[in-house]
């Protein structure tokens, strides 16, 4: 999952249930988002959901322990398995398509397995604001990253599809802001063009007549 900018909620699922981890947002200051794309420290926070599983086991080999467990045991630790790898490449997919906008790495949540060791079944990415002050265009490029970002797991959690939703209103927004621009700075061109158009006939008809013609400014209403 990512987080990101509006805050929302981190989801964390059920080892049991194999559903994607969602995505959040989490705005940062324009002078903290510009990170390289380089591999970030992994943070971890063990959450053990299961007590009856948190055992102390000798120190022998993993297989060992592994041939002593009953079969419930044994289908609880393929499922832990199971999840543990779709959550790290879950996560993996948010921070490639994120490059330089991910904040942190990914932070998990685990939960211990009945032969001992942790798995993780839960996990997030932060990830910069989209909103770039004054900027309309670096809006949306950024916009398009985090959208690209919260739909790059294979199964994007319903979170994630949030996240992409609000990055493409924020889209829109900035795509009408860069059209007012536009549309204001044509309307000033063209003052101005009128304006010198103005300027240069009164000028032609003084050196003919030497009459002072009397020359204005327009507004121009569109």
């Amino acid at each position: 999952m990512l987080s990101g900018s509006p805050a929302i909620n981190l989801l964390r699922s059920s080892p049991t249930v194999s559903v994607p981890t969602a995505t959040t947002i989490s705005p940062r200051a324009p002078e903290e988002q510009e990170r390289s794309n380089i591999p970030r420290p992994v943070n971890v926070t063990e959450q053990v959901a299961n007590t009856s599983t948190d055992q102390t086991r000798p120190n022998n080999n993993r297989a060992e322990i592994v041939a002593q467990l009953d079969p419930a045991e044994q289908r609880e630790l393929a499922e832990l398995r199971s999840r543990d790898r779709e959550v790290r490449a879950h996560e993996q997919a948010h921070l490639s398509a994120a490059g330089n906008l991910a904040t942190s790495g990914a932070s998990y949540t685990y939960q211990r397995g009945p032969d001992g060791q942790r798995y993780a079944v839960g996990g997030e990415v932060s990830i910069a604001s989209a909103r770039v002050a004054g900027d309309p265009e670096a809006t949306i490029q950024r916009a398009q990253q985090i959208r690209r970002a919260a739909l790059a797991p294979a199964s994007p959690s319903a979170q994630d599809r949030s996240v992409a939703v609000n990055a493409s209103a924020t889209i829109l927004k900035a795509q009408a802001e860069l059209a007012q621009q536009a549309q204001e700075e044509r309307g000033q061109s063209a003052v101005n063009a009128f304006n010198d158009i103005a300027v240069s006939s009164g000028e032609n008809q003084n050196e003919e007549d030497g009459s002072v013609p009397r020359t204005e400014p327009i507004d121009i209403f569109a």
